[in-house]
């Protein structure tokens, strides 16, 4: 019989919901294996950072952790509604979360997920469900896992405890083992579309303050993203960002005496705990819309336009794995700022004399 644990869900509490917008595909199907009761022993949630992959995860525990899967009358009665915003009510002790621990020595969130979370979630799982409600474990991010967690991950997927749902959460499909992968059954997420972030702003912002950032350009920035749109709330990280996106409106040149100053004078934005808000972050959003020719760049040459375009999409790659082998690496990161602005001058500086 189980204890009354907690499970590494500190905060959580039955007073808590998440409203989920969009991916109707995504809830139906989800929606249809919890109905006819064909829920696999694990689901991969895989897609673009922010867009409520996470907080989908919950919600589905959230119903699981307190439902009697063998009652079929009670199945018949959850809705999409249900999923989207599940009642306050649900049973703590059935739902795990692994996800990065904070490090209170070196005041930061750790680089990794641990094998001892794993193992720790392993053992909970092992005690046996007096009822026929579902354990749920969240994984958030999958490709946080090191390899020791990953491997262990795997050995529990391969033999999984009966009633039990592990829900692997990505932003980052690539960086997970494949064999992890041919354990679950993946299910793909989009950035949601403008009505779903217009939708979500509406308890955020004034209507005029929304109609503001998508004529300033802002909600491209978002690229669908949730967590981004609530940036957008912070008026410092708005002004910083506009500034960054200036620097770019002139390429192929950039001014790297006003970048150094600019990005001096904002120091709290080359090291910050939400990626999206740092300098890297910012420099891969600006990148992603550079070349989706969201930014419209001062030069007139059309052709020279298209190509910066195509080596924007280039360089979003090299950037990103710039940005993981300096948080891998524990590299210095206003040093790495500096280096990925110098690798997008040099990129673009044959355009420069043309």
């Amino acid at each position: 019989m189980r204890k009354n644990e907690t499970h590494s869900l500190p905060k959580l509490s039955n007073g808590e919901a998440s409203l989920i917008f969009g991916h109707n595909k995504q809830i139906a199907t989800i929606l249809d294996c919890i109905k006819t009761r064909k829920i696999p022993n694990a689901w991969l949630f895989h897609g673009p950072i922010g867009i409520g992959k996470a907080s989908l995860a919950l919600n589905i525990a959230k119903i699981l952790s307190n439902i009697d899967l063998s009652n079929k009358e009670h199945l018949s009665c959850i809705s999409e509604k249900d999923i989207r915003y599940p009642k306050n009510y649900f049973n703590v002790n059935n739902i795990f979360f692994c996800k990065r621990q904070w490090d209170n020595e070196k005041k930061l969130l750790q680089k990794n997920i641990s094998i001892d979370c794993i193992r720790e979630v392993s053992r909970k799982l092992s005690l046996s469900s007096i009822d026929n409600t579902y354990n749920v474990c969240i994984v958030d991010t999958t490709e946080d896992l090191n390899l020791s967690a990953s491997n262990s991950l795997l050995k529990i997927l391969e033999e999984p405890p009966s009633k039990t749902l592990f829900i692997l959460v990505s932003n980052n499909k690539q960086a997970i083992l494949p064999t992890i992968i041919s354990r679950c059954y993946r299910i793909g997420f989009q950035r949601l579309p403008e009505q779903n972030l217009r939708d979500i702003s509406a308890t955020l912002f004034q209507e005029d303050q929304f109609n503001n950032l998508k004529k300033a350009g802002a909600l491209t920035a978002c690229e669908g993203s949730v967590r981004k749109l609530i940036n957008l709330l912070d008026e410092n990280y708005i002004e910083f960002f506009k500034k960054m996106k200036n620097l770019f409106l002139n390429l192929p040149t950039l001014n790297r005496g006003k970048a150094i100053k600019l990005l001096n004078d904002n120091k709290e934005y080359i090291v910050n705990s939400d990626q999206d808000k740092s300098v890297m972050g910012i420099l891969l959003t600006l990148l992603a819309s550079l070349a989706r020719g969201d930014i419209n760049l001062a030069i007139n040459d059309q052709l020279v336009k298209r190509d910066i375009n195509l080596v924007a999409a280039h360089l979003y790659a090299q950037i990103s794995l710039l940005r993981h082998q300096s948080m891998e690496y524990n590299i210095d990161a206003k040093k790495v700022s500096f280096l990925a602005l110098n690798v997008i001058e040099s990129a673009l500086a044959k355009y420069n004399k043309e």
